[in-house]
């Protein structure tokens, strides 16, 4: 399928999908500080910029940070800057924001951590910025708040109290999902092994993800505190996105929202465009959505440094969609797939799965 028809088939299957802003965005890493589009005048790498750059590319539906609608970064929140973009170019674009992350590493205050900082005025600051986040989440009818701890976690042995950290981190979204349990908001945890902290970041794989959400629930009644799933974390974690999935399920925990890219095997975050590096993987994951009934949206969280993030995204978007034709079809032969599981052997699964992943 190509761009029309891709967008149409997810359309028409009602599979979600979505950008995050800082994908449409410009790029920088420590090779070209200034930022890869830099050099380009015309580049717009303000929150309007990246929408139209996500429109472009087939995709109306975007993410942001609570940053984005804050006056400086971590500052007072801007309700004018909301009532302009909905009223301005979302409503222009016929785009929705679909999720709102958290941003607690950006800001140099931050840099020893947000909610598991050692100082507990900078945790408090932290707890407050996810705050502002549900109260953003409130004024735009943003469905889901996903807490990513990017700054959380440990460089070296010993620097920290790791009970200790988990436990603030617990505290801070049990008082995070009150308030969103009185908004009807969602709230996510999504783990990741190590980056920006380089020994382990506080919430290191999906299952210390499903056991805070547990404990979160736990504090405050019902099930509302689920899971944010980044396909290529899973990579780094040396697991899979599938196996993420069906680990919550069987745990109980819902999954509120994937993120999807690409990366290889037990390396670093790369955030490629998907479906580039590991088809058959791709394709497992989508199936076991599909099984397991994920009805929200899958997001592009991807760093195409050198690449016009237009295309990129427009890229993303098709092979995500041939990607999910391919589940959808295996998804039609459940109970082939079933009895060859039965037999317990690869060749057995592989019957049926290769002619769809090779077709």
């Amino acid at each position: 399928m190509g761009r029309g028809e891709s967008i149409e088939f997810l359309r028409v299957m009602d599979i979600k999908h979505s950008v995050g802003h800082w994908s449409a965005g410009d790029f920088c890493d420590r090779f070209a500080p200034p930022g890869y589009h830099s050099d380009d005048p015309a580049f717009r790498n303000d929150f309007e910029g990246q929408c139209r750059r996500t429109k472009a590319a087939g995709v109306s539906a975007i993410e942001i940070h609570q940053s984005v609608f804050e006056k400086t970064l971590n500052g007072d929140l801007d309700p004018a800057a909301i009532t302009r973009a909905q009223q301005g170019f979302l409503a222009e674009l016929g785009m929705s924001v679909t999720a709102c992350n958290i941003n607690t590493w950006t800001n140099p205050k931050f840099r020893l951590g947000g909610p598991c900082n050692p100082d507990p005025a900078i945790r408090k600051a932290a707890l407050e910025e996810v705050l502002k986040g549900v109260e953003i989440c409130r004024l735009m009818n943003i469905p889901v708040l996903s807490v990513w701890p990017g700054s959380d976690g440990a460089d070296y042995h010993f620097q920290i109290d790791y009970k200790e950290s988990i436990e603030w981190f617990t505290e801070a979204l049990a008082t995070v999902n009150k308030a969103c349990l009185s908004h009807g908001i969602k709230l996510a945890i999504e783990p990741k092994p190590y980056e920006p902290r380089e020994l382990y970041m506080i919430i290191p794989t999906a299952a210390s993800a499903i056991l805070v959400a547990q404990q979160v629930n736990k504090a405050t009644g019902g099930n509302n505190c689920g899971l944010t799933i980044d396909y290529g974390h899973q990579k780094m974690e040396a697991t899979t996105a599938s196996t993420a999935c069906d680990l919550a399920e069987y745990a109980g925990v819902p999954v509120h929202k994937f993120d999807v890219n690409d990366a290889r095997q037990g390396r670093n975050d790369q955030d490629c465009m998907f479906g580039t590096l590991s088809i058959p993987e791709s394709v497992e994951y989508l199936y076991t959505t599909f099984v397991r009934n994920y009805r929200g949206y899958y997001s592009q969280d991807q760093f195409t440094y050198r690449e016009d993030p237009t295309r990129a995204i427009e890229r993303s978007m098709i092979n995500f969609a041939n990607l999910s034709l391919k589940a959808v079809r295996l998804y039609e032969r459940q109970a082939d797939i079933a009895t060859a599981r039965t037999a317990g052997t690869g060749p057995d699964i592989l019957d049926i799965v290769s002619p769809v992943l090779v077709g």
